[in-house]
């Protein structure tokens, strides 16, 4: 690189005299390099953003910046602290505060409740007893039928009551039929739900007793649908 070329970012700046400038830009006819630079530092010289404002600082701005650097490091700390509690207070009214505070204090309240209720449910832990169980065998010995047979059971938690029905060999469905268990007692029926069995054959129910729920024997029937209020197809099995 000659001389001439190192008054490159000069001529771009403006920075040369007015002969120095009649000599760069006679150089840039001849010198293919520094016409390239030229153009390509034209273009970022040109985008950069020159429009800025000045301001003037204020009088007060040197002492600020010396007690900032000279002053002891524990009180900058404490200062913060005393400049975010004025900005947490001035957000909130004397009510708001109140109120956000005994928000505070009943939510903590429940928390408390909640997990002391949950110590005392898993100390009871009541356990699982079946107080009644039941036979459940075909209603006719054809030999569609004659292996089907099952259990009814009653079980008690504390006072909470659940029928559980379990049959095998269960003969097969058409699409919108189910079976459906029945709990009788002098004549009455009450209808405990409905249930389909597997491939197998075996099907199940569940079935929550409510205080009401009195009876001494089981039937299941197979019904067209879900939808009866009392039988309408063929007992398969029962308590006897």
């Amino acid at each position: 690189m000659n001389t001439e070329c190192a008054n490159l970012l000069s001529f771009l700046s403006g920075e040369l005299g007015e002969k120095e400038k009649k000599a760069f830009a006679e150089h840039l006819i001849h010198c293919p390099e520094c016409a390239r630079e030229y153009e390509q530092m034209t273009e970022a010289w040109n985008s950069l953003k020159w429009d800025f404002e000045e301001m003037e600082p204020s009088s007060s701005l040197k002492a600020e910046v010396m007690n900032f650097v000279f002053e002891p490091d524990d009180e900058v700390p404490m200062r913060k602290e005393k400049n975010w509690s004025s900005f947490f207070f001035k957000q909130f009214t004397p009510v708001t505060s109140g109120l956000v505070l005994a928000f505070l204090v009943l939510a903590v309240a429940l928390l408390y409740s909640n997990i002391q209720l949950k110590k005392e449910l898993a100390a009871i832990n009541l356990p699982m007893e079946v107080k009644t169980s039941l036979s459940l065998q075909p209603a006719h010995k054809t030999a569609v039928n004659m292996n089907t047979d099952g259990a009814a059971y009653i079980l008690q938690q504390g006072e909470e009551r659940r029928l559980v029905v379990q049959i095998q060999n269960l003969p097969s469905l058409q699409e919108s039929e189910v079976y459906q268990v029945w709990l009788l007692k002098d004549g009455k029926r009450t209808n405990a739900g409905t249930f389909k069995p597997d491939e197998t054959g075996t099907g199940s129910l569940t079935y929550k007793l409510s205080m009401n729920d009195q009876f001494n024997q089981i039937g299941i029937t197979r019904e067209p649908d879900s939808n009866s209020t009392k039988p309408r197809g063929e007992k398969i099995v029962g308590s006897s």
